[in-house]
């Protein structure tokens, strides 16, 4: 199991690129020299066709070099003039440099189905299908009807639940720029339609009959709920791409956290005392 830690893995690649960059060091090329390596170049050529879908001409590429060198130049340069110190921009450029290697390392870590499974399990409330409705309204505009509003939709409820020879249950209302049915909508997608005050009249509706009026951000509603299917916890069949996402990001934040508290062991932090006069309550 201690083979799978993360942070195993970035103190053992640490150490070889370390060790590594001890030895090919003397050999590499002195300050004032650069070397424009094929790596390099063919990194170059990579990056242009894959922006514009074709390969650079002679002259294009010739472009890219020379730009590559002045970019070169400017940053020995502005590393000897001290360019970068105190720069808050350069310092949290180089900690995401830093945290893209737990990145890179993290997704070496496979997790098995026993672990999505288990990460789940102990995330349940993240991996929770939300209530959906199928639902047919009718809608009562308090713009257009006034103080009767309330009234008008009091009786089509009466006529609704008692005469079964209506079928044109729309007809009894005014009309809205929404849909008078909805298929297996998800309960958010309701109230981004209709409002909270809405979607919260619906938890006392009882599917089959009509029922209201409800109160949307429109105005008042009729509201036969036709099928309801409550929230539930959904199996790792139906989230694993989101499991497997939630997974990543932890780890990813814990192998952030141990490679910052290793290196941390190689440091004497003093936090100068603020005067009271300065620091916040």
């Amino acid at each position: 199991m201690w083979l799978k830690e993360p942070l195993l893995h970035f103190l053992v690649l640490g150490a070889l690129v370390f060790a590594l960059y001890g030895y090919i060091a003397p050999d590499g090329p002195a300050d004032d020299e650069i070397v424009v390596t094929r790596k390099q170049q063919q990194q170059l050529l990579t990056a242009f066709t894959r922006t514009w879908q074709r390969p650079p001409t002679q002259a294009e590429f010739t472009g890219i070099v020379d730009a590559w060198v002045r970019e070169e130049i400017a940053y020995r340069e502005g590393l000897e003039m001290g360019l970068d110190t105190n720069d808050t921009m350069i310092r949290r450029r180089l900690q995401q440099k830093l945290e893209v290697l737990a990145d890179d390392i993290v997704s070496l870590a496979e997790p098995t189905n026993e672990v999505l499974q288990q990460h789940l399990a102990n995330n349940q409330s993240r991996f929770t299908r939300e209530p959906i409705y199928t639902l047919r309204q009718v809608y009562f505009s308090e713009d257009r009807r006034g103080p009767t509003a309330m009234q008008d939709a009091g009786q089509a409820l009466l006529l609704l639940n008692t005469d079964s020879a209506v079928t044109n249950a729309e007809d009894l209302g005014d009309a809205l720029s929404l849909p008078h049915r909805v298929v297996g909508e998800r309960e958010s997608a309701l109230e981004a339609r209709f409002g909270r005050e809405f979607v919260e009249g619906l938890q006392d509706a009882k599917p089959g009959t009509w029922q209201g009026p409800i109160r949307s951000v429109y105005g008042l509603h009729l509201v036969l709920v036709e099928v309801f299917l409550p929230a539930r916890a959904l199996t790792l069949e139906e989230a694993e791409r989101d499991v497997r996402r939630d997974w990543d990001n932890e780890q990813r934040a814990t192998a952030i956290d141990r490679l910052y508290e290793r290196l941390r062991e190689a440091y004497t932090i003093t936090v100068e005392p603020m005067p009271e006069t300065t620091a916040g309550s």
